[in-house]
């Protein structure tokens, strides 16, 4: 687990899987790899410590707070740059290594190649996840961090 003061990488992780699922249950807990009652401490004193509320909450989970959406915006941030940190280092250590996730629109499929295979011949450590997307799920691949690199 990596910590930056009082934050951690492995909670970060665990607190932004809230955010896709339609509520914290035992199967949102068991996606994002904890318990449902860690899951909901783990908010909770994250609220606490932010000052906050991140979900909003009736007789049911109803959502992300505006407060919340940043949150989470930041958190995504954050878990990029940590997956980015372990790169870097794996990089130092063993040379280039890891997945680069390349979203790519249909007109660009064709000439991929023309990149990723000398990437792939310079970097023999790294490979290359290819996916074919429309371009408004381009930029939000890329927005969201779900995407390192595209071809328009």
């Amino acid at each position: 687990m990596l910590c930056f003061g009082r934050y951690d990488l492995k909670s970060t992780r665990s607190q932004t899987c809230t955010a896709d699922p339609v509520h914290v249950d035992p199967r949102t807990a068991t996606a994002c790899h904890v318990s449902q009652p860690s899951l909901s401490a783990a908010i909770r004193r994250l609220e606490h410590e932010l000052d906050v509320p991140i979900q909003r909450r009736g007789r049911r989970y109803e959502g992300l707070t505006p407060e919340g959406e940043v949150v989470l915006a930041w958190a995504h941030r954050i878990l990029a740059e940590g997956d980015a940190l372990r790169q870097e280092l794996s990089v130092l250590r063993d040379g280039l290594a890891g997945t680069l996730r390349l979203g790519i629109v249909p007109t660009a499929v064709p000439v991929a190649s023309l990149l990723t295979g000398p990437f792939c011949d310079r970097h023999p450590h790294a490979r290359v996840a290819m996916e074919s997307l429309s371009s408004a799920a381009v930029r939000r691949g890329l927005a969201e961090f779900e995407l390192d690199a595209a071809m328009t």
